[in-house]
């Protein structure tokens, strides 16, 4: 019976011992074979690859720390491509936008304000305080905003405006702030971004068209037209809103690639 016993566990250890042999073999040829991916340049192939060795042979441990390594390079890799891809689009692009911004002037009132904003020298508040208009402006931290003014007799307590072209139209929603003076009541409704940048977008796609504005609120609807010079310079902002949030996104991307680069060279 000890015999039989003894020999079972002799026999059970060597079954173990071809089981991880096997395994250890495995893993090996997967980091291999990853390593011959990254030299043919598939390196999401390579990935796929070193990703099955952690999660078929966890504890093959040093055949992971050399699937680890040879992942580091290959985000190392892709940082230097990704850091020259996005500063290739990234140069062409900024005097673009300083080309653009000839056509706003910075805003900022120094004592509460940390930062200012581009407004449109077509669309400046001064100038167009005693008539409904729409004013769209980029801060300086690159966050898009636009204001719906009204001016008139009697309140309109507008929480939302429509822009309408024919039989498309769209409608946002904000918060309002109203007060009187000399005669007047006044609005003005602060959209949401992620509203200003939708209200752009169709005002820049329609500045050749006849624009709607409604005005809703709990008082009573107000209707008025865009004319040509406010609908070029809402264009205008679109266009540079965008073009500044293209810079930023680029400008994030060439950060992140940078810290990988210089991450891994430290190591080695």
């Amino acid at each position: 019976m000890k015999k039989t016993v003894l020999f079972a566990l002799m026999l059970l250890a060597m079954v173990s011992c071809n089981t991880k042999q096997k395994q250890l073999k495995q893993a090996e040829q997967r980091v291999a074979a990853a390593q011959q991916m990254v030299e043919c340049g598939n390196l999401n192939a390579a990935k796929l690859q070193l990703d099955s060795v952690h999660i078929l042979y966890p504890k093959q441990v040093q055949v992971r720390r050399r699937a680890k390594a040879l992942m580091d390079s290959i985000v190392y890799i892709e940082a230097k491509r990704n850091l020259q891809y996005s500063d290739s689009l990234l140069q062409p692009l900024l005097p673009e936008v300083d080309k653009m911004l000839r056509k706003f002037y910075n805003e900022k009132n120094g004592e509460y304000e940390f930062y200012g904003r581009y407004v449109h020298k077509q669309l400046p508040t001064d100038r167009n305080f005693n008539r409904c208009f729409l004013q769209a402006y980029v801060n300086e931290d690159i966050r898009i905003a636009m204001k719906s003014y009204y001016c008139g007799q009697k309140a309109v307590n507008h929480e939302s405006l429509t822009l309408t072209v024919g039989e498309e139209y769209q409608t946002m929603n904000g918060k309002t702030h109203s007060f009187e003076t000399d005669g007047n009541h006044y609005e003005i409704l602060n959209l949401e971004e992620q509203d200003a940048i939708s209200a752009l977008k169709f005002i820049a796609a329609h500045d050749k068209d006849r624009i709607k504005v409604t005005l809703s609120g709990s008082g009573s609807n107000y209707v008025y037209y865009l004319n040509q010079t406010e609908k070029q310079a809402l264009a205008e902002t679109c266009q540079l809103a965008l073009a500044m949030l293209d810079v930023k996104q680029l400008e994030q991307q060439i950060n992140i690639a940078q810290a990988q680069i210089d991450k891994y060279e430290n190591k080695h």
